[in-house]
């Protein structure tokens, strides 16, 4: 009798000590969590820059939670509200903080994903509560062009106190940090050969880069670069250019036919020679050249080593033209062109012939007087070869000009009316044809 009381009290002490443990182990997750949602309330009072961004940022549209949406449960089981900076995306885990900018207006806002969008085609990559569509500044339209990143939040959290908390609003990143293709430069001798592109029935399949191929993306397959380098790619017949990523290998047996780049169909379309099938053309690599501002801030990579190029931005990869970043290399230069005022027809020229508006000259002081150069206006990429016979004042290069044309180079050109164009101008051999 006295072993069975024994029994029983060992069991009812077993008992409430377990009780204790799970009791215990209760509140201190309660505890944790408060302290957590503490942390993680104050995070979007903190400026978007302050925090690291991890992975690749992702492009797309941003949508608007309706009004509707207010009390409805999201996929983290939380009750949704439009006043908190939260969002629904299926490209990260739940509960996971990214940094949203509207990529109209450069304002930045930190939101945390805690619901899911629908997965259909026409849905946008991410749909935001109102108050962070208003950080953004897209109410009134509802949709925006947005980037999206992830950051990195832990050694924020590290620090649970919530008094040590800055709360400061979100604000719009400088305007001066951001990054262009506005320019880039020769590296290396370029090859010559012949161009070929894919098939459209390619797209969707992996390159070697282990990237899906895109007949829309201005990619290129070839085995003379390393993989990831950039290249300008010339149509030999037209003059025509377009710069490519290289993400992928031809077969071997296209180097025996003579091949040196297969390029995307989109590529193929811009040097205009899809009808043909091929053409002769000149591969150069080219490296960017960033920003004097940017390259202080100390930013390393080009936003175009995220993504590739697409045909709307082909025409942003040449040099922008102010003075500070007209790119010259070797016989080219890019930068703004203007042509003469019709009332100096009959006035004497450097070179001590008489200026005619009817006659193909040009002014310039980046080549020796008498140089024949073929410009090239990079929005339509007419093409004309003239001579240049005159010098441009001083004060016209501080504006970035680079050449000035007789009024017949400015109308076979096609700037008349705009008085100015962002130009190519390349040294060619007397003689040569257009």
């Amino acid at each position: 009798m006295q072993v069975f009381q024994d029994t029983g009290s060992n069991y009812i002490f077993m008992l409430k000590k377990i009780v204790s443990v799970i009791s215990f182990v209760i509140l201190s997750f309660s505890l944790q969590a408060q302290v957590d949602t503490a942390a993680a309330q104050n995070i979007d009072r903190m400026p978007a820059d302050s925090f690291r961004t991890v992975r690749k940022a992702l492009l797309g549209t941003a949508g608007t939670y309706s009004s509707k949406a207010e009390g409805t449960k999201t996929a983290s089981g939380e009750i949704f509200s439009n006043k908190e900076l939260t969002g629904a995306c299926n490209a990260f885990p739940l509960g996971t903080w990214i940094k949203v900018t509207n990529r109209k207006n450069d304002r930045s806002v930190l939101v945390r994903i805690n619901d899911r969008t629908s997965k259909k085609k026409t849905a946008p990559i991410i749909e935001l509560s109102r108050s962070a569509v208003e950080k953004l500044g897209f109410l009134k339209t509802g949709t925006t062009k947005i980037k999206i990143q992830e950051v990195d939040t832990s050694s924020y959290l590290s620090n649970r106190n919530p008094d040590t908390l800055i709360k400061v609003e979100v604000i719009a990143p400088r305007k001066d940090t951001s990054i262009t293709l506005n320019a880039f430069k020769p590296k290396g001798k370029p090859i010559t050969g012949i161009a070929s592109f894919y098939s459209a029935n390619l797209d969707g399949t992996k390159t070697a880069t282990g990237e899906r191929y895109r007949n829309k993306k201005l990619t290129a397959a070839s085995n003379n670069f390393k993989l990831n380098t950039w290249v300008e790619v010339t149509n030999l017949k037209n003059n025509k250019s377009v710069v490519v990523r290289i993400n992928d290998r031809m077969h071997p047996r296209m180097k025996k036919r003579g091949r040196v780049v297969d390029m995307s169909g989109d590529a193929a379309a811009i040097l205009d020679f899809k009808d043909a099938g091929l053409t002769k053309v000149k591969v150069q690599e080219i490296e960017f050249v960033k920003d004097t501002l940017v390259r202080q801030q100390g930013v390393d990579t080009l936003l175009a080593i995220k993504d590739s190029l697409t045909v709307k931005d082909s025409l942003l990869v040449h040099p922008d033209s102010t003075a500070a970043n007209a790119v010259k290399d070797d016989n080219i230069v890019y930068g703004i062109a203007s042509f003469y005022s019709s009332n100096l027809d009959g006035t004497k020229t450097s070179t001590g012939e008489t200026y005619r508006n009817n006659k193909m000259s040009a002014a310039s002081n980046h080549f020796k007087l008498n140089t024949w150069v073929r410009v090239t206006n990079l929005k339509n990429n007419n093409s004309v070869i003239l001579r240049i016979n005159d010098r441009m004042h001083p004060r016209m290069k501080a504006k970035g000009r680079v050449v000035d044309l007789s009024r017949l180079a400015a109308s076979k050109l096609n700037f008349i009316k705009s008085g100015l164009v962002k130009v190519k101008v390349e040294v060619v051999e007397k003689g040569t044809l257009n």
